[in-house]
């Protein structure tokens, strides 16, 4: 064995495509460094373009590929297939390699773990559970596999070895009180390896601001206030908003229309889906990064550190447009890159003006806070490391 490396064998399992979840390719990343070989376990709803390091695996639960939303519109027979060939797939790869720590990320890999929970006592595997984002049931529905999965998740906490998540505002919502170890906090924070090689220099000659909003495109990120000032120059430059992630079609509709309502149709751009592998050089082009999430739900109001795209566009070089209310503030606040607005028109035009009277400065210190604080290598040193070697072989 390599005298660098702490494990022998890791396997990692995400439900969703870990190309879907920059946070999950990450620790991938990083824990390839210092394991032998990693298996990962997931279902095949993407076509990959992620370059993965040559000892990690990857090990599909289906064979034919549902992009989009496609999953979705499966028979319910099938979705349990997936899950029964996922558990299976899970317990077959563990015993083959004799892994010495299982990671689940979110709710149903979680719930996987707790039915194989004799078999790993009995091989004698650490559980590491990450979370990503706290399960709303009003959306999960109590009798789909995300509603039972979150129903069992207080009592799989009894198993947990390692419990990370993204942010401590969250910590309410578990029963760490039965933790074996202290939790761990653990920020979306994005490689440096990875976004640095997009990196260029922001000019303040530019004639158009291009606003970019990328990620689940959907109600609450304030786009329909963004489109009602399209057609208002800002400090005699024209503004644009371009998306770039995953929407429904009726939500897209809804925003055309909206722009048709303003005349802004040449101001406005959805870009599609674009491959994680090459998003940060598609996002380059643009100025400002928008990470407005209003305080819907938990995942929304306490994003702070778990809004990883925050923290990638501060890996671009981009200043940033948050919500302004006190969790953000409280990140946040003391940042000159990030500006907050209260979406009336008065609030966008400001803050964009003031983010445009010095863009190249902006930039560049954002840039140099994610080079410097707000990168995942450095979280992975100084977090995890310390913990994982307790685990080494």
């Amino acid at each position: 064995m390599d005298n660098s490396k702490y494990m022998s064998h890791i396997t990692i399992a995400s439900y969703a495509h870990p190309e879907l979840y920059p946070p999950v390719l990450s620790a991938i990343e990083q824990l390839s460094k210092i394991t032998e070989t990693i298996d990962l376990v997931t279902r095949n709803t993407l076509k990959s373009q992620w370059e993965y390091p040559k000892n990690v695996t990857i090990n599909y639960v289906n064979k034919q590929q549902y992009e989009g939303f496609g999953i979705e519109k499966i028979p319910t027979w099938m979705k349990l297939q997936h899950f029964v060939n996922y558990v299976f797939l899970l317990k077959r790869l563990i015993k083959k390699n004799n892994s010495k720590i299982l990671i689940v990320h979110d709710v149903i890999p979680l719930f996987a773990a707790f039915l194989l929970r004799g078999f790993l006592k009995r091989k004698k595997v650490k559980l590491w559970y990450h979370n990503h984002d706290v399960t709303d049931m009003t959306k999960a529905g109590h009798y789909s596999l995300m509603g039972i999965a979150a129903v069992y998740e207080k009592r799989a906490f009894h198993y947990i070895d390692i419990f990370t998540l993204p942010s401590k505002e969250r910590l309410e919502y578990f029963p760490i009180e039965v933790l074996k170890n202290q939790p761990i906090i653990l920020p979306n924070y994005p490689l440096k390896s990875f976004y640095s090689k997009a990196h260029k220099e922001t000019s303040d000659t530019v004639q158009t601001i291009k606003l970019v909003f990328q990620g689940s495109i959907g109600d609450g990120h304030g786009l329909e206030e963004i489109i009602s000032i399209l057609n208002e120059p800002i400090n005699g430059k024209q503004l644009e908003l371009h998306l770039v992630g995953k929407l429904r079609d009726s939500y897209l509709k809804k925003l055309e229309n909206l722009v048709d309502q303003h005349n802004v149709q040449a101001y406005f751009k959805y870009h599609g889906m674009q491959p994680f592998a090459k998003l940060p050089q598609f996002l380059s082009q643009f100025d400002i990064g928008i990470a407005i999430h209003k305080p819907y739900n938990v995942t929304y109001s306490t994003g702070g550190t778990a809004s990883n795209k925050i923290y990638e566009y501060a890996a671009l070089a981009m200043p940033v447009l948050l919500f302004d209310n006190a969790h953000y503030r409280t990140y946040l606040g003391e940042r000159d890159w990030t500006f907050f607005t209260d979406l009336t028109k008065q609030s966008l035009r400001k803050e964009v003006e003031m983010m445009d009277t010095d863009l190249s400065l902006y930039s560049k210190n954002a840039y140099d806070d994610f080079q410097n604080e707000f990168n995942f290598e450095q979280l992975f040193q100084d977090r995890l490391i310390p913990v994982l070697q307790q685990y080494q072989n």
